[in-house]
Parts: C-alpha cells; sequence; structure tokens
C-alpha cells in the first residue's frame, strides 16, 4: 500500500539537488547550496529504510536512488566548488585555464562510482571506493567554511585562523577534487556503517559513528572534512589490504 514512499522520498533528495543547482552557481549563495543537499542526505538515508522496513527493494528504487544521488553529491558539489575557485581568481579572466575544469571531476566520478555500485553483487559488508554522499557533503561544506571564513559568522572553537590559512593554499583547490574522485573509483575498501552480529567490525564501527556525532555536535559543519579523514583511517586500520571472502559478504 505504501510501496511508493521510498521512491518518494528519493524524487525529494533529487527535488532538493536540483534546487541547489541555481545557488551553486554564485560563491555568495553556494552555502544555501550545501544547506539544500544536506537535506538531500536526510531523504537519500530515510528512503533506503523505507524500502527496507516496507520490504519494497527493488532494482527501480536502485537506479532511482543512484540517479538522484548524481546531481545531489556529485554535480551540485562540482558546481559549488567552481564558484568557489572563480571567486578565488584561481583562473586569469581569458584565455584558457585547465583549472575551470577541475570541479569535473567530482560528478564524473560519482556518476561512474554509483553505475559500478549498482552491477556490484549484493550483500557486500563493506564499500568498494568511499561513498558518494560523503564526498559531496565535504566538497560542498566549504561553501559554508568560506564563508565564516571570510568573516561573516562568529568566531568558532578557534578554527577560524587555520582555515584561512589553509583556503589560501592555491593546490588544496585543485588537488582536493583530484583526491575526492580518485577515493570514489577506487578499489579500496571502506567500511560500511551496517551493523551484522556476525561482523567483528561492529566495535570500529560504533567507535567511528561515536566519534563523528561528538564532532559534529561540537564543530557543527567544521567537522566535516576531519570526519572525512577519520572514516578514511577507520577503513584502512579495518581492511588492510583485500577483505578475505570471509569478510565480503554478509
Amino acid at each position: 500500500m505504501f510501496g511508493f514512499v521510498p521512491n518518494l522520498l528519493t524524487l525529494a533528495n533529487l527535488a532538493c539537488g536540483l534546487l541547489a543547482i541555481p545557488f551553486a552557481l554564485q560563491a555568495d549563495t553556494a552555502h544555501i547550496a550545501f544547506q539544500l543537499i544536506i537535506l538531500s542526505s536526510v531523504f537519500d538515508f530515510f528512503d533506503g529504510m523505507a524500502a527496507r522496513a516496507l520490504k519494497v527493494e527493488g532494482p527501480l528504487g536502485m537506479q532511482l536512488d543512484s540517479l538522484a544521488d548524481v546531481v545531489s553529491f556529485g554535480v551540485v558539489p562540482g558546481l559549488i566548488w567552481k564558484s568557489l575557485m572563480d571567486v578565488r581568481g584561481l583562473c586569469p579572466p581569458t584565455g584558457f585555464c585547465i583549472n575551470s575544469y577541475v570541479w569535473m571531476l567530482i560528478p564524473l566520478a560519482a556518476a561512474y562510482r554509483l553505475a559500478r555500485f549498482n552491477v556490484q553483487p549484493s550483500g557486500l559488508k563493506y564499500f568498494i571506493g568511499i561513498p558518494t554522499p560523503l564526498t559531496g557533503l565535504v566538497i560542498a561544506s566549504f561553501s559554508f567554511i568560506s564563508l565564516q571564513v571570510g568573516g561573516f559568522e562568529k568566531y568558532q572553537w578557534g578554527l577560524i585562523t587555520p582555515t584561512a590559512e589553509i583556503l589560501n593554499i592555491v593546490y588544496v583547490w585543485l588537488y582536493l577534487p583530484l583526491l575526492g574522485a580518485y577515493l570514489m573509483v577506487s578499489e579500496i575498501p571502506f567500511l560500511a556503517l551496517k551493523f551484522n552480529k556476525s561482523d567483528g567490525k561492529n566495535n570500529l564501527r560504533l567507535a567511528f559513528v561515536l566519534t563523528s556525532t561528538f564532532m559534529i555536535v561540537l564543530t557543527g559543519v567544521w567537522s566535516l572534512a576531519f570526519i572525512y579523514i577519520l572514516y578514511i583511517l577507520f577503513s584502512l586500520l579495518s581492511y588492510k589490504g583485500k577483505p578475505s571472502l570471509e569478510e565480503e559478504y554478509v
């Protein structure tokens, strides 16, 4: 009877991504696009939960979810990054500049990673490549951080001064999309946050969730980049090399 609910939530995720695009095109409104894709991530979380609860999981929902995620966590963060790079003058006003196209790596890698995810065998206990929503949220969060660093928000937890220095490094703007794209399409196993009774990595999952929650409560948006690094470290700690067969499937 309520089988349409998960797809409706997925479409709400996509709608937020579409609404975010005009805001992402300008650096001074990019933080609004970021807030919209935070809302997208909420819908993205609950559509899968609803599908499992209603027992209506299927290929249509999986494909629709990936299409929505490409827009919300690929295209929009990429456009946000382009707007931030443009306002920082990382390219001359005339002539060809490769820096103007670095942002495209984010949606391209997101599309590839999500397509690969759709054809992988079901039941894997881990992610192959870092999840697209996490990468998109971290990339987009720089719009909000840049706004604070620019003096529009109050000083928060002593983070503005060191962050301002980091954001003045040109290579951060050039290489962060490259790093994010590589991690999305890589074959590196990353920790999935689904708790399974038969999985010995539940303690690591719990430690990561509790630490991340504490950081979000303490520093809000500032914590996302640190959580991203923490997630990579926890995943490398969990899977030293390719997982064994007994580690692969639920």
